[in-house]
């Protein structure tokens, strides 16, 4: 998954320099936001440690690439040395104009959201970021929590690879609970203040988000923030190998299981937005999130279905565990369109394209 990730951000820095070529010559490299939220928040609600190894796997990986990218622009490895020592303005203005001329402009690139240092003291050190038009919690209502665990993982370790400290985050505002944008705070992991309020924000209570609701609102082309509904596609693939940590079986089988229990839920809203219960609207759908283009064949023994420019195998990628969530979801889907237990019986590549097969549960 490491490898997966580090191509990903490679992409994402490729893009703002203009020299990416385009990954989906169809269907494009955008994919509606909706499908990593999704993921992010079906699997948080199913087990409590999720947003703990999401914001751990974020947070180490952007620092790592933090270090990569800076390498390749040519910038002096101490750049930020005695960074401590700094006056309180020139620490602002230096930090803050290397985040907003290289991970502020990734960001904005791929639709995440808008990066922006607001505030910063030096001692102890409190780094303030504002995150307008934030991705992952984008048409999101109704919460009393902060949720967005990636971005407060990937913010604290871009920060600690540019200035070769331990650094970690809590969220204080987000656009899930009605705050006009999502706001961080950053700091010294041995800080109390940090330490405390990255403990209670990375454990909390059951959110309850309602994804069906949000489901709704991307099908009937409601806008849910200013940049859009669309998101470049590298950051859903971020978003899904850090969803697998570093034991892909493992976390595969749980989210298959998890993408199972949505699709079940899903299939109501799917039937009631298209007017009908044949499998159809599963390639509709799909289409319509920018997902993947979906052939699908069904018979009484079994469903096969053909993706092709899958978000989740687009490039180099063909790492079946990276599409367990879309598997499960699709076993969820079929099962209570047909109203019949569908088992997935077979997942292969055949080239570029995806073919799955579901059959009846014996």
């Amino acid at each position: 998954m490491d490898t997966i990730v580090d191509q990903a951000w490679a992409s994402l820095l490729a893009s703002v320099m203009k020299k990416r070529g385009i990954l989906r010559p169809e269907i494009g490299d955008e994919i509606d936001l909706y499908v990593p939220q999704s993921r992010l928040l079906s699997l948080a609600e199913s087990n409590p440690t999720i947003p703990t190894l999401l914001y751990s796997y974020a947070q180490s990986s952007a620092r790592r690439n933090a270090n990569n990218i800076v390498r390749k622009l040519g910038m002096p490895a101490d750049y930020f040395w005695k960074f401590e020592y700094w006056p309180k303005a020139r620490a602002m203005t230096g930090l803050g104009q290397i985040v907003k001329r290289v991970f502020s402009s990734m960001m904005t690139q791929a639709k995440e959201g808008n990066l922006e240092i607001v505030e910063l003291d030096v001692d102890p050190l409190r780094i303030t970021i504002n995150f307008g038009d934030c991705v992952e919690c984008a048409g999101i209502v109704g919460l009393e929590y902060a949720i967005c665990y990636y971005h407060a993982g990937v913010f604290p370790g871009i920060l600690s690879g540019l200035l070769n400290r331990d650094l970690d985050s809590f969220e204080t505002d987000c656009c899930a609970r009605g705050d006009k944008s999502c706001r961080f705070i950053i700091g010294d992991k041995e800080d109390e203040y940090i330490k405390t309020g990255h403990d209670t924000y990375i454990s909390p209570p059951e959110l309850g988000t309602d994804l069906a609701e949000r489901l709704d609102k991307s099908l009937h082309n409601l806008p849910v923030r200013a940049l859009g509904n669309l998101v470049d596609i590298n950051y859903h693939q971020l978003v899904t190998a850090s969803l697998l940590f570093n034991d892909p079986q493992r976390f595969a089988s749980i989210n298959f299981e998890v993408g199972s229990q949505l699709g079940r839920k899903l299939a109501p809203i799917l039937a009631k937005c298209y007017g009908g219960e044949g499998l159809q609207i599963i390639s509709d759908c799909l289409r319509k999130m920018c997902y993947s283009f979906v052939e699908i064949e069904e018979s009484k023994l079994e469903v096969k279905l053909v993706f092709r420019e899958c978000a989740d195998s687009v490039g180099d990628i063909k790492i079946m565990e990276m599409m367990s969530f879309l598997f499960g979801e699709l076993q969820g889907l079929t099962s209570e369109l047909t109203k019949t237990e569908m088992i997935l019986k077979e997942s292969r590549f055949e080239g570029d394209n995806i073919l799955l097969t579901f059959t009846p549960k014996a």
